[in-house]
């Protein structure tokens, strides 16, 4: 009997990952050909995507409807207007966006401010923290 309580206990929490707010969350969106496993060695500032993988690196800047992912540890990222997705992925890092679609944590210490809209929030991260605020402008 306590065999079958297992295996049906097993089978109901299944698929509870998402009846608490666990959502898949998708990599960066990358060009053609681009090798999904490359991470960068120093930060990258493009038309359609910054990435932050420089550790302390202090950033303010326009996002310009970007993507933004911050890996690196300890940095200060301050974008101003309107940024498509934003992650942060690092750790200790505080990010401050003026708008985005949706904001993603899943690194260690992170704090991600919004000043305006109405972004999608998936908070996976460890003492992380998502609010409205901060110093960019909308």
């Amino acid at each position: 009997m306590a065999a079958g309580g297992v295996v049906l206990l097993g089978a109901m929490l299944t698929g509870c990952g998402l009846a608490f707010g666990r959502e898949q969350v998708e990599g960066p969106d990358l060009p053609p050909g681009a090798d999904a496993v490359t991470i960068p060695e120093e930060n990258v500032d493009a038309h359609d995507v910054l990435i932050v993988v420089d550790d302390g690196s202090e950033i303010h800047d326009e996002c310009a409807g970007r993507e933004v992912v911050v890996s690196a540890d300890d940095a200060i990222v301050v974008l101003d207007g309107s940024c498509g997705v934003v992650r942060a992925t690092g750790r200790g890092s505080t990010v401050d966006v003026g708008s985005a679609d949706k904001i993603v944590l899943v690194g260690v210490d992170n704090t991600i401010s919004f000043a305006g809209g109405e972004p999608t929030i998936v908070n996976q991260g460890r003492n992380t923290t998502v609010a409205e605020g901060g110093v960019a402008q909308e």
